[in-house]
């Protein structure tokens, strides 16, 4: 673990400091505003790690909110032996801002093996269960992370890799439910020169640059050559982004038309489709409304959050194809079946048959 040290100043004043024209202070405020509608009204709960990206963002919440609608929330994945001293300083962090930081321990490794995933996923589903825990008991309405424009550029060229769909070159949302990512327009060097301007500290996290880490190798390796190809690859990529949002809302408000009208929900894990009304759509359209069935079957929390797969979604659609060819099982325990000219999307457990 490394430490940023730099020359501390009381965080004593008061709320409302005079902010320049144009500031970065004054641009996050502005995202904020076109985020939350009633911004700065309300409790805001700070993602915070204690390293750079955080850091800012703590700080530039504390320039317009008090003690009493902000709280830092860390979570000490017990990775490193370091992990210990790190919540410490996280915690001093905060503090240092005149704000409470909550800090919690999880055995990161150990649920990675209970879930039979890898710790990168682990990591973050236990933060994320915290972090939401942490917002309900606080009574908070909003959680905010720092994630900024080099990690939305890292999660857009991961989810290329990996075979994504279009859905994938969104990359981060800046919002989604309660959590809200503001800083996903500004670099990691204006908020690290934000930080320095105020004479305020902040760690580094040594296992960033392990590559055995996919998203260190995309953040030392590859993304290096996208700034050779373009050098403002991060603007580029960030309009990618803002594009492919435009475009999945309206396929979302599309998908939510064709299912009103194709589908019914017989039992909360059961799903008629139309078949007839069903063929007649585009093969983009059976496709999105295959992958919206598929996920409604569970809700995210009972799903656990598993993304549906476009091989799943293709063996569907060649299903579709073969009337009384049966059913198939898919990954996550559905199951979806001819029966009477439609088809039935449900739970291998839990699957009815009502064709008889």
């Amino acid at each position: 673990m490394s430490i940023f040290m730099l020359e501390s100043t009381s965080c004593d004043r008061p709320l409302g400091r005079s902010i320049k024209k144009n500031s970065l202070s004054e641009r996050f405020a502005q995202v904020m505003s076109g985020l939350c509608p009633l911004w700065p009204q309300g409790r805001y709960l700070c993602a915070f790690s204690g390293g750079g990206d955080s850091m800012a963002l703590l700080a530039l919440l504390r320039d317009y909110l008090s003690p009493d609608n902000l709280l830092a929330a860390h979570l000490d994945h017990c990775l490193r032996p370091s992990s210990e001293a790190e919540a410490k300083k996280a915690k001093e962090a905060a503090e240092h801002l005149g704000l409470e930081c909550c800090v919690e321990k999880r055995e990161v490794k150990l649920l990675a093996q209970q879930r039979g995933k890898g710790l990168e996923e682990a990591a973050r589903f236990a933060r994320y269960e915290f972090l939401e825990r942490q917002l309900d008991d606080w009574g908070g309405h909003w959680l905010l992370t720092a994630h900024q424009a080099q990690d939305q550029a890292e999660t857009i060229v991961l989810k290329l890799a990996r075979g994504s769909g279009p859905g994938g070159l969104m990359g981060i949302p800046a919002q989604r439910g309660r959590i809200i990512r503001p800083l996903l327009s500004f670099e990691r060097g204006e908020l690290l020169e934000f930080l320095k301007s105020r004479s305020l500290s902040w760690l580094e996290d040594e296992s960033n640059q392990e590559i055995k880490f996919s998203r260190n190798l995309v953040r030392h390796r590859v993304l290096p050559q996208f700034e050779r190809l373009n050098p403002a690859y991060l603007a580029a990529l960030s309009r990618v982004a803002r594009l492919a949002a435009d475009e999945e809302l309206f396929w979302d408000n599309t998908v939510s038309r064709l299912s009103r009208s194709l589908t019914q929900r017989l039992e909360p894990c059961l799903i008629k489709l139309e078949a007839a009304g069903f063929m007649a759509l585009s093969l983009a359209e059976q496709r999105r409304l295959v992958g919206r069935l598929l996920r409604d079957i569970l809700s995210p929390k009972a799903d656990g959050g598993e993304p549906i797969s476009l091989l799943s979604v293709d063996m569907v659609l060649d299903l579709a194809q073969r009337p009384g060819a049966g059913g198939l099982d898919l990954p996550g325990g559905r199951r979806v079946e001819w029966g009477q000219g439609n088809l039935y999307f449900g739970l291998c457990s839990r699957f009815k048959s009502i064709f008889s």
